[in-house]
């Protein structure tokens, strides 16, 4: 995704007729892959979330068969889209208006960021998505993740981790949070 966004604004920019410096191509990789990253763990905490409140549900014997894994990340990005596009639409204008300014270096830099912000926007909330809803598919199917051609005979294999991880143990025991 930070791959593709780069490539596409840095494409973008070029059929301006903008011609681009060296600091462009060093930092902007950087702060998309900052942005992108940040955006891609609240989306997957969304799904874990409601994973694991619907695998409640079921572990209570109500019937949540009529959720599919499309609906339940529908309702991870019911829960986190509206956040992520405020934060992206207020990036991109903040990058445009540093595009204003008189020196040509940050003009370009600017109008870079501003279109690899936005370019990654669309990715995460379209390719990055359809990968997780594959990835739920795979899950659910008890396959490997390295080797998917393979089947898991675990039992717990085909639902979300729901237990705390030993960080977040770690942290409750050891902070108050």
């Amino acid at each position: 995704v930070v791959i593709l966004s780069c490539l596409g604004s840095f494409g973008i920019v070029s059929l301006m007729g903008i011609k681009q410096t060296l600091i462009s191509a060093e930092v902007v990789p950087f702060l998309v892959l900052a942005i992108g990253v940040d955006n891609m763990f609240f989306i997957t905490g969304a799904r874990d979330r409601v994973s694991n409140e619907f695998n409640a549900e079921k572990e209570q014997g109500k019937d949540v068969s009529r959720y599919t894994n499309e609906e339940q990340i529908g309702m991870a990005l019911g829960e986190v889209g509206p956040s992520i596009t405020t934060a992206a639409i207020g990036e991109f204008l903040s990058f445009l208006v540093g595009y204003l300014t008189d020196i040509p270096a940050l003009q370009s830099f600017c109008l870079c960021a501003s279109f690899a912000v936005l370019i990654n926007y669309f990715l995460q909330m379209t390719l990055f998505v359809a990968f997780i809803s594959l990835d739920d598919k795979r899950i659910n199917a008890r396959r490997y993740d390295l080797f998917p051609c393979f089947t898991n005979t675990n039992q717990n294999a085909g639902q979300h981790y729901e237990g705390k991880k030993c960080l977040q143990n770690f942290a409750l025991r050891y902070y108050d949070f």
